[in-house]
C-alpha cells in the first residue's frame, strides 16, 4: 500500500534594428541612461552608483538583447489584437489594417479537421494530416491583407458560440530575427462559453512580422504549426464547475480566512514571523470519521491556522480543526491521512518547518497527539508505503533548502550549479516501528546517494513489477532520482532507466497511460517562455560547453511523459504526446476523470502575480 501526499532561432546584434523606443514590457517603467537616482535634499549626492550599471540592464536594449525587446513589442501587439477578437463583433478589415499589412497573407487559421477522440462528454479533433487546407503544411497563403485575415478569423470563430463568452489569450515562445523580418512562435488559445456548449481552440501560430524600426510593427504573413479544437458534447457546458463556496461558504474560516489570496496576508503577518510567506501549502484527503465521506485536510502559512473539513452527507462541509485538536499555527507545507498504527481509522502527520506531527485517530475524527519525528529543516512533502513489507507505512520526507545561514535568507537557497546542484537539504526514510516510534534508515537502506538536490516532491510505484515499491524523487534543480527496491535495499538507477529529467522538478505522478500493465511515469516542471526564447539566442552564454548549454534549454521545455519500456528503461514521449506545456507546473496526477477507463492527466499550475499581470 502506498499513499503520496499533496524553437530555436538568431540573434540580433549591432543598432537598433527591430525597436526604435525602448520598452521595459508591459506596465513597466524605462530606466533612462542620463536619469539620476536623487533623495529629497541630496539633490547633490547620487546612491545609486554601486547598482547603476545592473538597474539599466533591465532595460532589453540596454543589455543588448534586441529579441527580447522585439518580443515584449510583438506580444503586446498579439495580446491587443487578442481583445479585438474577443469582442462579440469581429474588428473591421480598416481595424485590422493596424496590425497587418496590406501585403499579409495566411492560410486556414482553422485548418480541415478529424476526430481524434470521442464520448458522451467530449470531442477532440485535430489538424487532417491528409488536408492540403492548412496553409503551414500546404505554404498556401490564401487569405490576403486586412480582409482575408479577417475572413480567416470569422471561420476560425466560426463553431464558438455565438451568444456567449469569447476569450483569446497569447503566449509568445520564440522569437527567429533575419535580415528583413522577424518571426515568432505563440502559443493561441480561443474558449467561448454559452449555455449547453463550450469550445476551446489550441494552437501555435508562427507570426511573420515586418522588421522596422517601430514599436507597432505590422504582421506579414501567419502560419498555422499546430491545432487542436475541443467541445462539449450532449449539452454539457463543462466537465467540473467551481463548488468552493457551495462546500465551505458556511464555514467562518472561509470568509475570514480562505477567500484572500496570499498577498493579503503576506501585508498582515509580521515578517519576523513569517518572513518567506507563500502559499505553497499542502492538502490530504481521506476518511477521518469514518462515515465513507472523504474529508480534507488543508495546511496553512505560519501564524493561520490549519484546516480540518468535514464532509457532510448534503455535499456541504464543516470546519473542525480546533475541535478535533489539530488547528496548528505553525508553517505547514505537507499532510498525510494514514492509518500509522493499523487500527483501521485514518490518522493525521503534519508536516512543519523541522519536524513531523504524528496524531493518533480515535475513529471519530478527535485526535491525540503522539509526538513528533525531527527533521532538519521544512517538510516541503512526504509520502507514504509499507516498502519493507512488515504491514506498517513508512514515511519518506523531501527536504529542499538547508537550514544553514548560507542557504536561509533565500527562499530557495542558492543552488550550486542551477541545472545540477548537489547542495540542497537531504530527504530522509523513517521507518515505522510501530507504538508511534519511527527510525531514520535513509543511509541504511541506500538512500542517501545522491541525496541533496532540492526535492519538492517522490512517489512509490512497483515499476519494475519484482513485488515491491521502487520510489521517484523530482528535484527542483537538477538531476531527479529513481531509486529501485530490492527486498528493502534502495539503488539509484536514474541514469540507466533514462529518468533524470533535468529540469525544475515540481511533482511526479505514476500511470498506466498506454494500458501495457507497464506503469509510466509523469514529472511536472515549469514551461518558461522567456527561457524557450532566450536559451536558443546565440548571444547566451556563447562560449559555454554544449552539454550545459542543452541543459538549460531543456529546464525550459516543460512537464515530461516517460513510458516504460518494461526492460528497466523508459523512454521520452513528451513531444509526441502532446503534454510538455502544463505552464508553471506544481503538481500534477493521472486520473481517469471522465471514466472512460484510460489514465488522464491534472496538472495544477500557476504562480504569485501580485496586483501586476507582467511580474513573471
Amino acid at each position: 500500500m502506498h499513499v503520496d501526499s499533496a524553437p530555436q532561432g538568431h540573434d540580433a546584434t549591432g543598432s537598433n534594428s527591430m525597436v526604435d523606443e525602448r520598452d521595459s514590457g508591459a506596465g513597466g517603467q524605462n530606466v533612462s541612461a542620463d536619469q539620476d537616482a536623487l533623495l529629497p535634499g541630496h539633490e547633490a549626492r547620487r546612491f545609486d552608483l554601486p547598482v547603476r550599471a545592473e538597474t539599466r540592464r533591465v532595460d532589453a536594449v540596454e543589455d543588448g538583447w534586441q529579441t527580447e525587446a522585439f518580443s515584449a513589442v510583438a506580444a503586446r501587439r498579439l495580446k491587443a489584437l487578442a481583445k479585438e477578437i474577443s469582442h462579440s463583433e469581429l474588428p473591421s478589415p480598416e481595424r485590422l489594417a493596424g496590425y497587418v499589412s496590406e501585403a499579409f497573407g495566411c492560410g486556414a487559421l482553422r485548418p480541415e479537421l478529424v476526430d481524434v477522440y470521442r464520448d458522451s462528454s467530449l470531442v477532440v479533433r485535430r489538424a487532417d494530416p491528409d488536408s492540403q487546407v492548412d496553409g503551414a503544411s500546404s505554404g498556401q497563403r490564401f487569405h490576403e491583407g486586412p480582409a482575408g485575415f479577417r475572413a480567416a478569423l470569422q471561420a476560425l470563430l466560426s463553431p464558438l458560440p455565438v451568444a456567449g463568452e469569447t476569450r483569446m489569450s497569447v503566449k509568445l515562445f520564440s522569437v527567429e530575427p533575419s535580415d528583413d523580418a522577424v518571426a515568432t512562435r505563440a502559443y493561441i488559445q480561443l474558449t467561448g462559453r454559452a449555455e449547453g456548449e463550450s469550445v476551446q481552440q489550441n494552437a501555435t501560430w508562427i507570426c511573420h512580422w515586418e522588421a522596422v524600426a517601430t514599436n507597432r510593427p505590422l504582421l506579414t504573413a501567419v502560419d498555422v504549426e499546430q491545432y487542436e479544437e475541443i467541445a462539449t458534447t450532449a449539452g454539457k457546458v463543462t466537465l467540473f464547475r467551481d463548488c468552493t463556496a457551495a462546500v465551505l461558504g458556511a464555514c467562518p474560516s472561509y470568509d475570514q480566512q480562505l477567500v484572500y489570496g496570499v498577498d493579503h496576508w503576506r501585508r498582515r503577518i509580521e515578517t519576523t514571523l513569517a518572513p518567506h510567506y507563500t502559499a505553497l501549502n499542502g492538502v490530504s484527503v481521506g476518511d477521518v470519521n469514518g462515515d465513507g465521506l472523504d474529508d480534507v485536510y488543508l495546511c496553512q502559512g505560519q501564524s493561520l491556522p490549519n484546516r480540518l473539513f468535514i464532509q457532510q452527507p448534503d455535499g456541504s462541509a464543516r470546519d473542525t480543526a480546533e475541535e478535533a485538536g489539530v488547528n496548528w499555527l505553525d508553517h505547514c507545507d505537507s499532510a498525510l491521512i494514514i492509518d500509522l498504527d493499523n487500527d483501521g481509522d485514518q490518522d493525521l502527520v503534519v508536516g512543519t518547518d523541522a519536524s513531523l506531527l504524528l496524531h493518533d485517530n480515535d475513529g471519530g475524527g478527535h485526535f491525540e497527539f503522539r509526538g513528533h519525528v525531527r527533521f532538519p529543516t521544512d517538510v516541503d512533502s512526504m509520502t507514504a508505503a509499507d516498502y519493507d513489507g512488515d504491514g506498517r507505512l513508512d514515511i519518506y520526507i523531501c527536504g529542499h533548502t538547508p537550514d544553514t545561514p548560507d542557504q536561509q535568507d533565500s527562499v530557495l537557497g542558492y543552488p550550486i550549479p542551477l541545472y545540477d546542484a548537489n547542495n540542497g537539504a537531504p530527504n530522509a526514510l523513517f521507518r515505522n516501528l510501530g507504538d508511534w516510534q519511527f527510525e531514520n534508515v535513509t543511509k541504511k537502506v541506500g538512500l542517501d546517494a545522491n541525496n541533496t538536490r532540492f526535492s519538492f516532491a517522490a512517489s512509490w510505484e512497483d515499476f519494475d513489477n519484482d513485488g515491491d515499491l521502487d520510489i521517484y524523487v523530482a528535484n527542483d534543480f537538477g538531476r531527479n532520482n529513481l531509486y529501485r527496491n530490492d527486498d528493502g535495499r534502495f539503488s539509484d538507477v536514474t541514469a540507466v532507466a533514462g529518468v533524470e529529467d533535468i529540469a525544475s522538478g515540481m511533482s511526479v505522478t505514476w500511470g498506466d497511460y498506454n494500458g501495457d500493465g507497464l506503469m509510466d511515469l509523469y514529472v511536472s516542471n515549469m514551461f518558461s517562455s522567456a527561457g524557450n526564447r532566450i536559451t536558443y539566442q546565440r548571444q547566451f552564454r556563447a562560449g559555454d560547453d554544449p552539454q550545459v548549454l542543452g541543459r538549460l534549454q531543456r529546464m525550459t521545455r516543460g512537464n515530461t511523459l516517460f513510458q516504460n519500456m518494461g526492460d528497466g528503461t523508459f523512454r521520452d514521449v513528451s513531444v509526441e504526446a502532446a503534454v510538455t506545456m502544463g505552464r508553471w507546473a506544481w503538481g500534477s496526477k493521472f486520473v481517469d476523470f471522465n471514466n472512460d477507463g484510460r489514465e488522464d492527466i491534472v496538472v495544477a499550475n500557476g504562480f504569485i502575480t501580485n496586483d501586476r499581470a507582467d511580474d513573471l
